[in-house]
Parts: C-alpha cells; sequence; structure tokens
C-alpha cells in the first residue's frame, strides 16, 4: 500500500486525507465542539465555523476556495436555499462539498428534502459522540453516512438510504482501559493537554502525569500496532472501511515514536465507531 498526495487506496477502499471542512452551526458550544473534534484529527482540517448560512458564502466564493465537507445542523434556515443555488449553477458549483447533516433529534422532513447528489449523510450529534471525524472523513471518501436513529427514521419513513452507507454508533469502548485511564486519555488526547494542564486537572505531579500517559499508550498497544503488528488492537472489532484507515494512518506515522504522533494515533483510537451492519432493506 502507497501513500499518495490526498488519497490512499488499501484494495478498493478509498482513505481521504487533508478533507477541509466548514462547520455552520448556529449553538456556540455545538459548533466549538465539533471544530475541536475534526481540528484534532490528522485527516480534516476546519477552514470555516460560522453560526448562518449568510457568514458561509465568503468562503464558498472564489475558484481558490476548496470545502470538502459541509457539516451543516438541519434546522439552519435558508438550508434548502443554499442547495437550490448549487443546483442553478449557483456559488461552489466547480468544487461544490459535500453535505453531511447533523441534528439533536432526527426529522422526517429534513430527511425527505436530502438529494443524494449533494448529501453525504445525516447524523444525530448525540449518536456519534466524539467519532465525528471518522464520519467526515468517510463522507469524504464517498460514503452516505449516518447514525442509528437515522437509520430507524429511513425505514419508517420509507427513505431509501443511497449505498454505500455506513451506520455509525457512537465510539467503541476500550475495555482494556480503566475508568481513571479512560478519563485521563480523554483529557490528553481528546481535548490535547498539555502535560502540565493535565497534572493540574488530576491533582498530580507532572512527572505522574507523563507516566500515566504513558501507561496508556501501553494498554492500546500503540508502539506495538507502529511496528506492525495489528494484533496488538486485538479488542477492536472494526469494519474494512475503518480498517483501511488505521493502515493508512500506521503508514503515514511510519512507526514514529514522536510523542506528538502517538498523542495522534491514540486520538484516531479512542474515538473508532461503532459500526453497524447496514440492509439495504431496513431502509423500507
Amino acid at each position: 500500500m502507497g501513500i499518495l498526495k490526498g488519497w490512499t487506496w488499501n484494495g478498493r477502499i478509498p482513505v481521504k486525507w487533508d478533507v477541509l471542512v466548514a462547520i455552520v452551526e448556529d449553538d456556540p458550544f455545538s459548533r466549538n465542539w465539533m471544530a475541536l473534534l475534526a481540528a484534532r484529527d490528522r485527516r480534516t482540517r476546519v477552514v470555516a465555523e460560522v453560526g448562518d448560512l449568510s457568514s458561509l458564502l465568503p468562503h464558498l466564493a472564489g475558484d481558490t476556495c476548496r470545502i470538502d465537507v459541509l457539516l451543516i445542523d438541519s434546522d439552519i434556515p435558508g438550508r434548502e436555499d443554499l442547495i437550490s443555488g448549487w443546483t442553478l449553477g449557483g456559488p461552489a458549483r466547480a468544487g461544490r462539498p459535500k453535505i453531511l447533516l447533523t441534528g439533536i433529534n432526527a426529522d422526517p422532513r429534513a430527511l425527505h428534502q436530502m438529494k443524494p447528489d449533494f448529501y453525504a449523510g445525516y447524523i444525530l450529534k448525540g449518536e456519534i459522540s466524539t467519532s465525528l471525524a471518522w464520519a467526515i472523513t468517510l463522507a469524504a471518501a464517498g460514503y452516505w453516512v449516518i447514525t442509528p436513529g437515522i437509520q430507524t427514521l429511513a425505514y419508517t419513513a420509507r427513505f431509501r438510504l443511497p449505498l454505500p452507507c455506513m451506520v455509525l454508533d457512537g465510539c467503541q469502548p476500550f475495555y482494556n482501559l480503566t475508568d481513571y485511564q479512560t478519563r485521563v486519555a480523554r483529557l490528553a488526547f481528546l481535548f490535547s493537554m498539555e502535560r502540565h494542564e493535565l497534572a493540574n486537572e488530576l491533582g498530580i505531579s507532572q512527572e505522574w502525569s507523563y507516566g500515566l500517559v504513558s501507561a496508556i499508550y501501553e494498554r492500546l498497544g500503540l508502539k506495538t500496532f507502529l511496528a506492525g503488528d495489528s494484533a496488538s488492537l486485538h479488542d477492536l472489532d472494526v469494519s474494512e472501511e475503518i480498517a483501511a484507515y488505521l493502515e493508512a494512518v500506521r503508514a503515514k506515522l511510519n512507526n514514529s515514536g514522536r510523542p506528538k504522533d502517538l498523542e495522534s494515533l491514540a486520538f484516531h483510537l479512542l474515538t473508532i465507531p461503532l459500526v453497524k451492519k447496514f440492509d439495504r432493506d431496513s431502509s423500507w
């Protein structure tokens, strides 16, 4: 498997790198949380965070602008007007981003407004949890991405989901981490706390915080995984699409033992989503 600029192919699985993301969300807390998760992932890069569509339009103007995935809240006013503008050859027609719809509750009206040519899926924030960047990269690679609540809605609303479709159900549990280690991992890898910040938050010495993080690396099997031992991730049951991304991440890090690279890999592993089996008939 070779690493090419932008794309990696692992057999028939496309892996997208350097995914440029724009977020349209009127709730500042949700917007900041989504931006944090997307920025922490090496595969995704946030180029715009706005609270309404009018603030997004300048980012869509010009031939040099590129947005791969547009995260947009299902309750944002004017969303369908923007889609209609693209349909008629409006802004960003040359490099139209894929739209990944987000929401708190599954909205049947929003689902039926979704056109496969413009949308890449619909996810519920409470169900995707911290696996948001995985949803973004899979959407950029050509999959329709949904969460279980949307799958249920599609079935009851008789909405035929496009293929290929992936159902992501939050993060995989790491059974070999204690509750305390899980808390440390969340602070160190999700929030990317510096070790002195981590020590202050936990009420321990900075030297002890380094030891805690090293122990988590060991429990996760990071170093052996980077060295080529996939069996070190024995407690993960991943789909072939997720496995392709993990192999691409490993190749890109090239057996690096640098702290930032280990932290990046830990973030990827701790945010791996559970992938539910998708049955095309379940959308009818």
